[in-house]
């Protein structure tokens, strides 16, 4: 699931917070084990906390959710040597960020990980590993992300409708940007919502970090950040964008009135289509261009503060598995990292949103294709910088090549 991710340590005002939403229960109850688990909402459904709590009579586990916003990390973070802390926490996609603290937490490969692990996609189960042998979290879903279009501006535009063709049209990143050529030209719709959104999209498809493997080289990439800095401005110089930021109000009146015209989105995208409002046969889903991409997915970890170390890893496993990732997924639609759950009836799933048609494939697809690629904890804020300056070249006409330059300097100054 989403959730805006920040860097760094929060002060100690944070840990008080945290200590209110944790309730951090580490004592037996009436001779049950305590156990108190924070995710933020999206993260688990209501239908997996009932399984779970069926599974461990013998527990007392008091599920909190915590608000989904830019204090969950802060939060979280500055409570991983508290008393206070949660036994078990919801990490979101910006897992990376946490490694560097593996310490905090509980080694889960301590308590038989390794016996399930052929079970999970193989690059999302490499993620939760900070060395060979330390894991911090176990992988509940994941994001692999298609092309959602809308049908009334293509074929206004005269492009094609039917999934499997515009899958074909799109598939490279110069037939994507034909396509958005001609909805400006035939239809006057741009096809993108927004620079940073657009940049973010091919960010995500980078198979290289932003720093060299042993951290002492700012690479950005090889080039690849580059070049998705690049298509961006080619398709804002060219009109191509509607230009509003993603998680605004004006982008749920934008999908609703069909503003603009595909976005490259993860299967929770389907959920978001239904809450702002989306009419149903308005959009349809295509395998998005370019290399596969992953946009967002939860883990669960075990912070070290716990005093049932055993017990809280049960837990973690049986919330991860596949019966509850299947739960996740019917409630929630959340993408399951269990690799078991790719089955026919999976990849004939249908929505009244999209009509009969059967998208699941081309998010199966993606997830199978996927490598893993080893971030450096500070990518994400080189991420943020060249986003920030982006966003200035859409909103304030700043000059691409100088925002680029200022960009470069800004991330070479992280340390």
């Amino acid at each position: 699931m989403k959730l805006t991710k920040i860097i760094g340590l929060a002060s100690m005002a944070a840990v008080s917070a945290l200590a209110i939403a944790g309730c951090g229960n580490k004592s037996s109850d009436g001779g049950k084990v305590s156990l108190s688990i924070n995710y933020y909402n999206g993260a688990i459904s209501k239908q997996a906390i009932k399984n779970t709590k069926a599974k461990f009579p013998k527990y007392k586990l008091t599920f909190k959710q915590v608000p989904a916003n830019e204090d969950y990390d802060t939060k979280l973070k500055a409570s991983l040597s508290s008393t206070s802390a949660p036994d078990i926490a919801a990490i979101n996609s910006n897992i990376v960020d946490y490694l560097p603290y593996k310490e905090k937490f509980v080694n889960l490969a301590d308590y038989g990980t390794d016996k399930v692990a052929d079970q999970y996609v193989a690059w999302k189960w490499d993620s939760t590993f900070a060395t060979k042998d330390y894991q911090i979290a176990m992988p509940i879903d994941i994001g692999p992300t298609a092309f959602m279009y809308n049908v009334a501006n293509f074929k206004k535009a005269g492009l094609p409708t039917d999934p499997d063709e515009v899958s074909a049209g799109i598939k490279s990143l110069d037939g994507y940007m034909s396509y958005a050529k001609q909805l400006k030209e035939k239809a006057n719709k741009p096809m993108w919502l927004g620079a940073v959104a657009l940049l973010q999209e091919m960010e995500q498809k980078m198979t290289k970090d932003m720093y060299s493997a042993n951290g002492k080289k700012l690479t950005l990439g090889d080039g690849q950040l580059k070049d998705a800095w690049d298509f961006t401005v080619k398709g804002l110089k060219a009109g191509y964008m509607f230009g509003v930021k993603a998680n605004s109000s004006d982008n749920v009146n934008a999908q609703q009135k069909g503003m603009y015209s595909g976005m490259i989105q993860a299967s929770w995208g389907i959920a978001d289509l239904k809450e702002n409002g989306t009419k149903n046969n308005s959009w349809l889903i295509a395998r998005a261009p370019g290399e596969p991409a992953n946009s967002g997915g939860s883990y669960l970890a075990v912070i070290k503060t716990t005093k049932h170390a055993k017990q809280a890893a049960e837990v973690v496993k049986y919330l991860t598995n596949k019966k509850n990732q299947e739960a996740n997924y019917k409630e929630l639609a959340l993408f399951p990292s269990v690799k078991a759950l790719y089955n026919d009836d999976f990849k004939n799933v249908t929505d009244p949103l999209f009509g009969d048609e059967k998208y699941n494939k081309y998010f199966i697809e993606s997830a199978n294709e996927l490598e893993y690629t080893k971030a450096d904890p500070r990518s994400t804020a080189v991420r943020q910088i060249f986003e920030n300056q982006m966003q200035l070249v859409q909103d304030s006409n700043k000059n691409p090549d100088k925002a680029w330059k200022e960009a470069v300097a800004k991330a070479e100054a992280i340390q």
